[in-house]
Parts: structure tokens; C-alpha cells; sequence
């Protein structure tokens, strides 16, 4: 079963030993997580979406069940909203992906580096 970005928010509150809220868009277009420990990588989605979860990535996504539809962003033009939610520098959005279960929404955290 597909999840939603209202689906994500409420899985990834019951995770916060691996991953936190770390800032929001002014608008609520965008919540960027962070990595608790790690590389403290960052991802960001629309939490109000209600059909599917698009998640926006400062590192190539990892290579797993239920991730699909990657793209590489980088020198395209993105959402302002984006530049408010990531820190910067390294941890910029770059990738995005179509994170299909709450299954690879929790496996991708485990394995993001």
C-alpha cells in the first residue's frame, strides 16, 4: 500500500532514535529530517500530501525495494521552500524519489550514510 507525506509524518514521529524533524517550511510545503548520528543526512517531503510520498534527498537515494523513480535535481530549478528546509552546503536537496511503503520509508533510514 502506498503512503502519503501525512502517512510519513506519523511513522517517522515513532522513530526518533534514528531520525527528527529539523526544520519547516514557513508555508508547510516542505519538513526536512535529519539523521540522528552518521553522515546526519538530510530528506525532506510535503507532509500533506495524500496520495503519495515524494521525498527530496541530499545524497543518491539507496538501491531498494519500494524507492523508485529517482531523479538527479541538481541544476534543475527547485522550490525556494526547498533552500529554507535543508541546511546548505552539502546537505542540499539533489535527489528525489518516490518512496512507495512505510517498509522502505524505515529501511531507507537504516541505510541512508
Amino acid at each position: 500500500m502506498r503512503i502519503s507525506g501525512r502517512d510519513a509524518v506519523k511513522i517517522l514521529e515513532k522513530v526518533k532514535s534514528k531520525v527528527v524533524l529539523y526544520r519547516k517550511d514557513n508555508t508547510d510545503k516542505f519538513w526536512s529530517y535529519k539523521l540522528v548520528s552518521g553522515s546526519r543526512s538530510e530528506f525532506a517531503f510535503d507532509p500533506t500530501t495524500k496520495t503519495k510520498l515524494v521525498v527530496r534527498f541530499d545524497q543518491l537515494p539507496p538501491s531498494i525495494v519500494g524507492i523508485t523513480d529517482v531523479n538527479n535535481i541538481v541544476g534543475d530549478s527547485v522550490s525556494t521552500a526547498l533552500g529554507r528546509v535543508f541546511t546548505g552546503g552539502k546537505y542540499k536537496a539533489k535527489y528525489t524519489a518516490l518512496v512507495e511503503t512505510e517498509e522502505a520509508l524505515l529501511l531507507m533510514i537504516s541505510v541512508l550514510k
